[in-house]
């Protein structure tokens, strides 16, 4: 029989209808953030991990992230969590979504279907980190594409996706592609180095995600970019010489 409900009387009458007799009729999952953070540090792309004090996957790496309050904004809810379980403030400006993630039984508890972020933490935000709520302690891993594979190593450890909970290691890897895919035309990931470096360094940076550019000589890099780097005009010293800096733009 046709819902009469739906299409006659007024809004009101429907919603108090629709909450009386239509909306226990299907399942609801919860929802939640996962945070993917990225920093340059000592010239290495750095991702932030929490290990888990809590079950499941109680020990195990995992990207800072919970579930989302009633009637929250998904971008607020991301900085939330974040705050809550590293302490670190994210900049709502410096974030953006990656992907919603649906997979059936990708949490062993329930139901749950996952936003995740693209979180970018600026070169001179020198914020500490300190575990709380869920996180039992924080880790900036590096991070890296290695032979078309997902490297990450927390000291002298190498991570493994056995090392992971829930299914992070993915996420990270569909961050890691996301990066790369749009290096040539809207390369975010420049908002983690500080305003001016050398080609060398941003060819490094780009190699991160892509080895190719690691083939390239600096000459032909800046050829390949040169509607993203401008020079400064100014030198830097490095290990061998004094070297031209560049400013990028976005």
């Amino acid at each position: 029989m046709p819902k009469t409900f739906e299409n006659s009387g007024s809004e009101k009458d429907f919603l108090k209808i629709y909450q009386q007799e239509e909306m226990d009729k299907y399942a609801k999952p919860s929802v939640t953030v996962d945070s993917v953070i990225f920093r340059y540090y000592e010239g290495s792309v750095q991702t932030l991990l929490i290990k888990r004090k809590n079950h499941p996957f109680l020990g195990k790496y995992a990207l800072s992230g919970g579930f989302v309050q009633e009637q929250e904004d998904l971008n607020m809810a991301v900085c939330r969590e974040v705050l809550e379980e590293t302490s670190v403030q994210l900049n709502p400006e410096h974030i953006e979504q990656l992907i919603t993630v649906g997979t059936p039984y990708r949490d062993p508890r329930m139901w749950t279907i996952s936003v995740a972020y693209l979180c970018f933490k600026s070169y001179n935000d020198h914020q500490v980190e300190k575990a709380a709520d869920d996180a039992a302690s924080t880790h900036w891993v590096d991070i890296a594409m290695v032979n078309g594979q997902l490297q990450l190593i927390d000291g002298d450890k190498q991570l493994t996706q056995d090392d992971l909970a829930f299914d992070h290691w993915d996420i990270l890897l569909t961050a890691m592609k996301r990066i790369k895919g749009r290096l040539e035309y809207h390369p975010t990931i420049l908002s983690i180095m500080p305003d001016e470096n050398t080609l060398t360094t941003y060819r490094q940076l780009f190699g991160t995600f892509n080895e190719d550019y690691l083939k390239m000589d600096s000459t032909n890099f800046l050829r390949r970019f040169k509607h993203i780097f401008q020079k400064t005009g100014r030198q830097m010293a490095t290990r061998t010489k004094k070297a031209a800096t560049y400013s990028y733009k976005i």
